[in-house]
């Protein structure tokens, strides 16, 4: 590309793409220093001269030439350019610009002498483009660290590999931004992150926890922070012991305590200690644990709170005679709760369902077929309000006679009309009825059971018939008797079968239609 580069396109490039672009762009192939030096022969083009003072393969002659006589602006990219002979940065650093001592501050082939005296320059924005050079030694940054402007010491806390007696300094900074920055970013011994840990200041101990990774007892330091914010997320990344929860169960509050009261296989001395806790939250907590031990749910279930009762009553490790017991409590939200459970005793279910509004429609929402009805129950449930409720009774009941589940299909809400269609006992004729039926759901559930029956009966029509194994007895007698020959003759009267009866014709129409209007 350099070959087909010239000094017009080269200023054409510069002003359309700009100094550092360029200059970063034309680094592979290096730019031809013939063409360099015509570069910055043109007049009257500044843009020119920062491009040859910035390019970083331009000749050290050229970049003495463009030092005798260089605006600042020229300057300020000759102090960054890395072939400048350390003699040029010697002068940059004592430029009268501040924007030149500024650009040459973070050169990292500045001289030693050059960087203290640059540490205590009058101007802030030289001081802190200083504070980011890498080249910085422990005694530059005692100076630095020392200094008036925040945003210098700030922009010294943001070195990657700052020594351990700046971090400390920076650690206890006056101001909160340099102060949080240090300890959640600076690279720390484990002994200066213990000490900032055991520092009890609130904010510091947050700033410890942002870092990616702490080592373990600074995690259980944080752990014992008197700041609730603290521990909360310390505790996070620790595997606790019981010593730990006993910990947070004694010192917390009330939400942490809670939290320890929800740990999985919480230890039965932990669970006694909460179950006696002042706040409803942790024993509500306790209460839903499945690692719940059923004397602790006894005594919970002692106390007869609605809330505790009802996490209790959605525990899966309450055995079944105290689910009976949370029952008798008679809270409506107990009763919703019992509803939900997976395993239920069939007989307090079937009671529930007849004697508790809320049970009855938490468990109908559900629509739980497990459960078996009678027709006198199910007759009372159908008085509810609820179509969810009416549905159960339905569907749970398998004694529904014909003429009955005619009178649930003509039920005002879709959902009832469907389980009655959906019973094992509608007849053919009330899905043919109800397949046009004036709410599409139900005229669709129609056609969907009438096809699952035909599917049905297809398949048992297509089901081959079992081998039928003839079993003869062979008598001793006759076994070397020659076999009958065949005849053609009409067998006797009395071995003739017997002939089928007549088929009865099948009704008429009208006797159907009759049949349906009676049943309705």
């Amino acid at each position: 590309m350099s070959s087909e580069l010239t000094v017009e396109t080269l200023l054409a490039r510069i002003r359309a793409d700009g100094v550092r672009r360029t200059s970063a762009a034309l680094r592979k192939p290096p730019i031809p220093s013939r063409l360099l030096q015509d570069l910055a022969a043109l007049p009257n083009t500044p843009e020119a001269l920062e491009f040859v003072a910035s390019y970083p393969l331009s000749p050290s002659h050229l970049l003495e030439t463009l030092a005798a006589a260089a605006a600042p602006a020229v300057l300020a990219h000759l102090a960054t350019n890395p072939r400048t002979p350390p003699h040029l940065l010697t002068q940059l650093a004592a430029h009268t610009d501040a924007t030149v001592r500024a650009q040459a501050a973070t050169h990292p082939q500045l001289p030693a002498r050059e960087l203290f005296i640059l540490a205590t320059d009058a101007q802030p924005e030289v001081r802190r483009s200083l504070a980011g050079n890498p080249s910085l030694r422990l005694p530059h940054q005692a100076v630095l660290v020392a200094d008036a402007d925040p945003s210098v010491r700030l922009r010294l806390a943001a070195q990657s590999a700052l020594p351990a007696p700046a971090a400390l300094i920076l650690g206890a900074d006056p101001c909160a931004v340099v102060r949080l920055h240090s300890v959640a970013t600076v690279t720390a011994e484990e002994d200066l992150l213990l000490g900032w840990a055991a520092g009890d200041e609130e904010d510091v101990q947050l700033a410890l926890l942002q870092r990616n990774a702490l080592p373990a007892e600074v995690n259980h330091t944080l752990l014992r922070s008197p700041h609730a914010a603290v521990r909360r997320q310390a505790r996070g990344d620790l595997d606790l012991d019981d010593v730990d929860l006993l910990f947070l169960a004694t010192r917390g509050e009330p939400d942490e305590r809670a939290w320890v009261a929800a740990r999985p296989l919480l230890s039965r001395p932990l669970q006694s200690l909460l179950a006696r806790d002042t706040d409803a939250s942790v024993r509500t907590a306790l209460a839903a644990n499945p690692s719940l031990d059923e004397s602790m749910a006894r005594y919970i279930t002692s106390l007869a709170e609605e809330a505790v009762c009802e996490a209790l009553a959605g525990n899966p490790a309450v055995p079944s005679d105290l689910v009976e017991e949370l029952a008798a409590t008679r809270h409506p939200s107990v009763l919703a709760a019992l509803a939900y459970r997976e395993e239920m005793s069939p007989r307090l279910a079937h009671f529930l369902v007849v004697h508790s509004p809320d049970f009855r429609s938490h468990w109908a929402i559900q629509g739980r077929t497990d459960l078996s009805l009678d027709v006198a129950t199910a007759k009372t449930l159908l008085t509810d309000s609820l179509p969810t409720v009416r549905a159960l009774a339905v569907s749970e009941c398998p004694t529904w006679r014909r003429a009955d589940l005619y009178d649930l299909a003509r039920d005002a809400a879709p959902l009832v009309r469907i389980a009655a269609l959906r019973h094992p006992n509608a007849p053919d004729e009330l899905l043919q009825d109800r397949a046009t039926d004036s709410a599409p759901e139900v005229a669709a559930a129609a056609r969907e059971v009438w096809d699952a029956r035909e599917a049905l009966a297809r398949q048992k029509a297509l089901e081959p018939m079992p081998p039928v194994i003839v079993r003869t007895t062979v008598r001793h007698s006759d076994v070397d008797a020659a076999p009958p020959r065949p005849s053609v003759s009409a067998p006797p009267r009395h071995l003739a079968p017997a002939a089928a009866p007549a088929s009865q014709p099948e009704a008429p129409d009208i006797l159907n239609k009759l049949k349906r209007i009676f049943w309705q």
